[in-house]
C-alpha cells in the first residue's frame, strides 16, 4: 500500500511455525490502510522461506527489509524508519493480533492530542497457540518507578503504566523525537522499558482496558532463561545508569535515599540470580553484601544476607525456581564487574 496511515513492524529471528499466525492476523485486522514491514534480523532459513512466501502473496501489503545489527532495538529502530505510515504498531513474530487492535488503538490515539503510546491488555496463550493460560492481563506500575517517583504530581495523578511490546502504537515522528529505541540494550531486555518510559516523558501513556494481544509463553527452558541471562543483569545497570543521569539530584537527600533503595533492590536481586550458577555464587554473595550496606533496614535485605551465609541449600531462590545452572557464565562476570554494578557516581 503506497499511503498507509499504520506499518506494523514485525522483526523475524525465529519462530517459523509462529509466524503465519502473526502475519495473518495482522492483515485480518478490521482496520485495513496499513502495511506490514518484516525486519529479517539474522533470520533462521525457515523463518526467511516463510517471510517470502507471505510477501509474495500479499506483495501491495508486506515489504522485507534486513536489519545486520544483531539485537531487538536495531531490528525495531529499521523497521520504523522504513515505515511509510504515521502510526507505527508493533507485533513479536510469535504473537497474533485480535482482530480489531488497530482500529481500536488508532480510535484511542486520536481521541486525546497529548497521547505518545497506546498499549492495551493481552492474553496469555500456550505454546502451540491453541488456548488461553493466562485472560486480561494487565500493565502494571514498574516497581522502580514507584520507588523513584512516588510523591511526584504528575506521577502522583498519571503514573506509568508499562505496556507489553507486541501491544505498543505510537506515532513515527514521537519515536524519532526521544531518538527511538537505545542500542545500548542490544540484543534484548529491558530496551522496551526504557522506550516507552521515553515515550511517558513527552506525552500520555493510555491503555486500551480490553486484551487486543495474544503473547505466546513458551516451554520452560526458555522462561528460565529469560530470568537468569546475565544480560538483564547488564541491561538493567544500562537503565539505572539513564534513569540516574536523567533523575538522581545529588544535593538531594530524599533523590539519594530513593536511588540508593533501587540500586539496593536490583543488587540483591541480580545477586540471588548470579548464585544459581556454580561459578556465579561468590560473586552474587558479593552484590548482596552490598545491598545490605546500601539499605540494612530493608528487610529483604536482612534475610537474604543472613540466608547466603548459611550452607547453599539455604540460599535464597528467585520467582521460586530450584534449579543449580551449570552453563558458563560469560568473561565479563567478575567480581570487579560486580562492584560496578549500579554507579551512583
Amino acid at each position: 500500500m503506497s499511503n498507509p496511515l499504520i506499518s506494523v513492524v514485525v522483526p523475524i529471528t525465529r519462530y517459523e511455525l509462529e509466524l503465519p499466525e502473526a502475519l495473518h492476523s495482522i492483515l485480518q485486522q478490521t482496520y485495513q490502510n496499513l502495511e506490514v514491514i518484516l525486519v529479517d534480523n539474522h533470520a533462521t532459513a525457515g523463518s526467511r522461506t516463510v517471510a517470502k512466501q507471505w510477501q509474495e502473496k500479499s506483495p501491495n501489503s508486506i515489504r522485507i527489509v534486513t536489519e545486520e545489527t544483531r539485537g531487538a532495538c536495531s531490528a525495531r529502530n529499521r523497521g520504523i524508519l522504513e515505515s511509510r505510515g504515521e502510526f507505527v504498531a508493533l507485533l513479536d513474530s510469535d504473537d497474533r493480533m485480535k482482530p480489531d487492535r488497530l482500529e481500536k488503538q488508532l480510535n484511542m490515539f486520536l481521541c486525546d492530542n497529548s497521547t505518545s503510546l497506546v498499549g492495551s491488555w493481552f492474553d496469555s496463550i500456550s505454546p502451540d497457540g491453541l488456548s488461553v493460560v493466562d485472560k486480561d492481563n494487565k500493565p502494571s506500575i514498574p516497581r522502580w518507578g514507584k520507588m523513584l517517583f512516588r510523591g511526584e504530581p504528575r506521577w502522583d495523578s498519571d503514573p506509568f503504566y508499562e505496556p507489553l511490546t507486541s501491544t505498543f502504537f505510537f506515532k513515527k515522528s514521537d519515536a524519532q523525537k526521544i531518538g527511538m529505541f537505545d542500542e545500548k540494550f542490544n540484543p534484548i531486555w529491558q530496551e522496551d522499558t526504557d522506550f516507552s518510559f521515553r515515550l511517558y516523558e513527552v506525552g500520555a501513556v493510555r491503555i486500551v482496558s480490553e486484551s487486543l494481544v495474544d503473547y505466546r509463553i513458551h516451554n520452560a527452558s526458555d522462561g528460565i532463561r529469560r530470568i537468569f541471562d546475565p544480560g538483564v543483569i547488564v541491561n538493567h545497570d544500562v537503565l539505572f545508569s539513564k534513569l540516574r543521569d536523567r533523575y538522581f539530584k545529588r544535593e538531594s537527600k530524599d533523590s539519594r535515599a530513593r536511588f540508593e533503595s533501587l540500586r539496593s533492590r536490583w543488587l540483591r536481586e541480580s545477586g540471588v540470580k548470579l548464585m544459581y550458577y556454580k561459578e556465579g555464587l561468590e560473586i552474587g554473595k558479593v552484590m548482596v553484601k552490598r545491598a545490605f550496606r546500601g539499605d540494612p533496614f530493608d528487610i529483604k535485605n536482612i534475610e537474604t544476607v543472613i540466608r547466603t551465609a548459611l550452607p547453599q541449600k539455604f540460599h535464597p531462590k528467585a520467582f521460586g525456581v530450584s534449579v543449580n545452572l551449570e552453563v558458563k557464565l560469560p568473561g565479563f562476570v567478575t567480581h570487579e564487574w560486580a562492584q560496578r554494578l549500579f554507579s551512583l557516581d
